[in-house]
């Protein structure tokens, strides 16, 4: 199994070994894109270079029945708690002879029996690195009933950064919606001006605030309220306001800044229907395709200052197994891609997928496959990789 790597733009001695260093950065640069969005019509140089004798070798890639599936994990980064919880979860699969792709989601709460936890907390568990991203492939690929060949996590600070650098994107908004407790990074932890302490509590008293009487560390407020964590509303969201922002997006074309992208993409808790992964999964679909219509426009495109520095940034944010040769040969077949087709595995609707159990059962909110077991999700997958699912509404959507 090939070695994870970092890709990083290296520096190379000779003239020749630098041109053609620089058409295998742009192709990688661009196989990031594609491989969340599974489009990709562009051509650069037409100078024939050692790169177009890789390409004319034919496939060496891994695939089965003529596809390459691959896995993509976003996770916030970052030093917090929970910054390798990939909470981004897509495959692309990509069929290598009518180059054609499909983009499949999955909730990060989806339940996995293997690893006793959600799906969006396996990479994590499996250890970060290569062992991470074998793990999430193999659960991945067996939750799917697909082979999944290769996987490619991204740090979504480096994403935020890289909207920026291509000086924004243009998302259309289906829906207006307002989020009052998106979190602030770097406060996650923030006490909001309680303090702990340690008090003697009598039965009165405890029995009032449900917890044990006698000595108790508990977070007392400046006026002297308490509380303690047996007591807080909300998972604390009533005490800890200052961890939280005001967040709202209305209906119609919104032009967004890096940071902008990233909140709409990561919002959990808006309102108008958009509280739920699904909704989630659909607005990330929305910023990556804007996102890459964006890299391919002429203007960026005929940059190399503003390429380089692309290249520089998702060279510190992409870890993956696919190896330069990998990538050369993918870079040659999507590139001939004219259609994808995103699909949501979710709980909403009448023929979804997943259903939402009592939180008693898991000890957590969490979703489980209808019927019990993956058999209904694999089917389904293999519909839509047949084109046997026609309408792109509701748990699909349909796209170029």
């Amino acid at each position: 199994m090939d070695n994870i790597k970092i890709l990083k733009l290296g520096q190379k001695s000779s003239k020749l070994r630098q041109n053609i260093k620089k058409k295998l950065a742009v192709g990688i640069l661009l196989i990031f894109i594609v491989l969340v969005i599974g489009k990709l019509f562009v051509s650069f140089s037409k100078e024939p270079t050692p790169i177009d004798f890789i390409f004319e070798r034919g496939p060496n890639i891994n695939t089965t029945d003529n596809r390459v599936n691959i896995l993509l994990l976003g996770n916030a980064g970052g030093s917090h708690d929970g910054a390798y919880l990939t909470d981004t979860i897509m495959v692309a699969s990509i069929n290598y002879k009518t180059h054609k792709a499909s983009l499949i989601s999955l909730p990060r709460d989806l339940w996995i029996d293997l690893v006793k936890g959600k799906l969006n907390s396996v990479y994590e568990m499996g250890g970060i690195g290569e062992n991470g991203l074998i793990l999430a492939k193999k659960v991945v690929g067996d939750s799917l009933g697909l082979p999944i060949h290769y996987g490619v996590r991204v740090d979504f600070s480096g994403f935020e950064k890289a909207v920026d650098e291509v000086g924004g994107i243009e998302v259309n908004v289906e829906r207006s919606f307002a989020d009052s407790l998106y979190p602030i990074t770097g406060k996650e932890n923030d006490l909001c001006d309680w303090i702990e302490q340690e008090k003697e509590f009598n039965e009165e008293e405890a029995k009032a605030l449900n917890i044990p009487p006698g000595k108790t560390k508990v977070l007392v407020a400046p006026d002297g309220k308490i509380a303690t964590d047996s007591a807080q509303p909300d998972k604390g969201y009533g005490y800890f306001k200052c961890r939280y922002e005001l967040i709202s997006f209305e209906k119609g074309m919104l032009k967004m800044d890096g940071e902008t992208a990233l909140k709409f993409a990561r919002s959990r808790m808006g309102s108008n229907g958009e509280g739920s992964d699904f909704a989630r999964s659909r607005r990330q679909q929305k910023v990556i395709d804007a996102f890459r219509n964006k890299v391919l426009s002429v203007e960026t495109l005929v940059n190399p200052a503003k390429i380089t520095s692309l290249l520089s940034i998702f060279g510190q944010s992409i870890e993956t197994d696919l190896n330069v040769s990998d990538i050369s040969v993918l870079y040659d077949l999507i590139k001939q891609n004219e259609t994808t087709k995103s699909y949501v595995i979710s709980n909403q609707g009448p023929d979804a997928l997943l259903i939402n159990p009592p939180v008693g059962q898991y000890g957590a909110w969490v979703l489980t496959p209808k019927g019990g077991d993956f058999n209904l999700i694999r089917d389904y997958v293999k519909k839509v990789l047949r084109e046997e699912v026609k309408d792109a509404s509701a748990s699909a959507r349909s796209g170029n």
